[in-house]
């Protein structure tokens, strides 16, 4: 009896209550030192001194991309109701001609910008997108619209975004590109929620009123504001 309760009192101090995996997993705790926080903070200030054009590339890319948003958060509603298409073909027109043009264009315009450069393909863009949203404010007639507005316009958009990308690379060091292209794609973000409050508002508004003769609607309100931009 008294053999077999020394060997169970054996047995029950080999058995540790926590395993060494469990050990292992509770990790100490952890304290950051204050060249870490000094580190983190200096991801940010690397940009204190950015060349011009590098804040000019952040400030193109804020407005292009709002103006873009608009133009996409509008596009449906004014080809159904400015234009009298349906719903199913103003849907088929944005998903299935707008958006894989915009693709397409995009991919081709690598080669533009090798051809003739960062700054031509830029205001060749940008010389496109006004023609074709200018277009888009005044006509009311379906095909002009569409081959003078719609298909235009995704050649300019397409065109302005590898320049602006290439823009980003070139005019920041290597310290500082990391943290650009971090805020090229925050700046998206930031235009995209702009271009939400600015289609909300103006549609909203519902102002009426007449230049030269002309009575535009909330969309092509919404199209003048985005050729502002």
């Amino acid at each position: 009896m008294t053999g077999r309760t020394g060997e169970s009192w054996s047995i029950c101090a080999k058995i540790d209550p926590v395993p060494e995996t469990l050990k292992e997993a509770i990790a100490p705790e952890e304290h950051v030192a204050p060249g870490a926080i000094r580190g983190f903070l200096a991801k940010f200030t690397v940009l204190k001194g950015a060349q011009r054009n590098l804040w000019l590339t952040f400030l193109i890319k804020f407005l292009i991309y709002t103006a873009y948003s608009v133009t996409n958060k509008t596009m449906v509603l004014w080809l159904s109701k400015d234009l009298g298409f349906n719903d199913q073909a103003a849907g088929a027109l944005v998903g299935w001609v707008w958006a894989p043009a915009m693709t397409v264009f995009t991919l081709l315009a690598g080669s533009v910008t090798d051809a003739i450069g960062l700054r031509r393909t830029f205001f060749l863009g940008v010389a496109i997108c006004t023609i074709a949203r200018s277009v888009m404010v005044v006509t009311t007639i379906p095909s002009l619209a569409l081959a003078c507005g719609v298909l235009p316009l995704a050649v300019g958009e397409a065109l302005g975004t590898p320049v602006l990308l290439a823009a980003t690379r070139r005019y920041s060091t290597t310290a500082q590109r990391s943290i650009s292209f971090s805020i090229i794609y925050m700046i998206m973000n930031i235009g995209y929620f702009a271009a939400g409050w600015i289609f909300d508002y103006v549609r909203q508004l519902n102002l009426h009123f007449s230049l030269f003769g002309f009575e535009p609607s909330s969309y092509q309100q919404l199209f003048i504001v985005s050729l502002a931009f």
